[in-house]
C-alpha cells in the first residue's frame, strides 16, 4: 500500500534579474537551502527539495515538445515542501525567523512578482519500478 497522507506545496521561481543560471542555482543550493533547514524543520516540514531547471534540462525536451505542441514551463526552479497537513506549512511561513532571515534571503536569488504555487496530492501509481494498486487515498 503506498502511503500518501502528505500535503505538497510546490513554489515554482525565476532568478532574479540580473543573477546568471549559476549563481541562482549555487547560490539556492548551497547558501539558501542550508540557511533554510533548521527553520523548515522546526515547523514540520517533513521533506523539501529544490527542483533545478537548467538550461541543460529543458533543452533536452525542447523538440519533443515542440514537436507535440506544448511548451516547457519557463521557471528557473521548484521547491516542494511536504506537510502533514496545509496548516504547518502556513504556519511555518508566519514565523519571526522566515520574516528576518529566509524571506529578506529570498530576494537575493528569486524574482518575487514571478512566484506560482500549486498545493495538492500525490497519487502513486507507480512506485520503485512497481504498480501500486491499493491507495490510502480516494478521490
Amino acid at each position: 500500500m503506498s502511503t500518501e497522507p502528505l500535503v505538497r506545496v510546490t513554489v515554482c521561481v525565476n532568478r532574479r534579474q540580473g543573477t546568471t543560471e549559476d549563481e541562482f542555482n549555487k547560490y539556492w543550493a548551497y547558501k539558501h537551502g542550508p540557511l533554510a533547514t533548521d527553520w523548515l524543520q522546526r515547523n514540520g516540514i517533513i521533506k523539501y527539495s529544490q527542483y533545478h531547471t537548467t538550461s541543460e534540462y529543458k533543452a533536452l525536451g525542447k523538440n519533443m515538445f515542440e514537436a507535440t505542441g506544448r511548451t516547457l514551463l519557463a521557471y528557473d526552479g521548484m521547491g516542494d515542501f511536504w506537510v502533514k497537513k496545509y496548516e504547518d506549512f502556513e504556519a511555518a511561513f508566519l514565523d519571526q525567523y522566515y520574516q528576518q532571515v529566509i524571506q529578506p534571503d529570498e530576494k537575493n536569488l528569486i524574482d518575487m512578482d514571478t512566484i506560482a504555487v500549486t498545493i495538492g496530492v500525490e497519487y502513486i501509481v507507480i512506485e520503485d519500478g512497481e504498480i501500486v494498486e491499493k491507495h490510502s487515498r480516494d478521490f
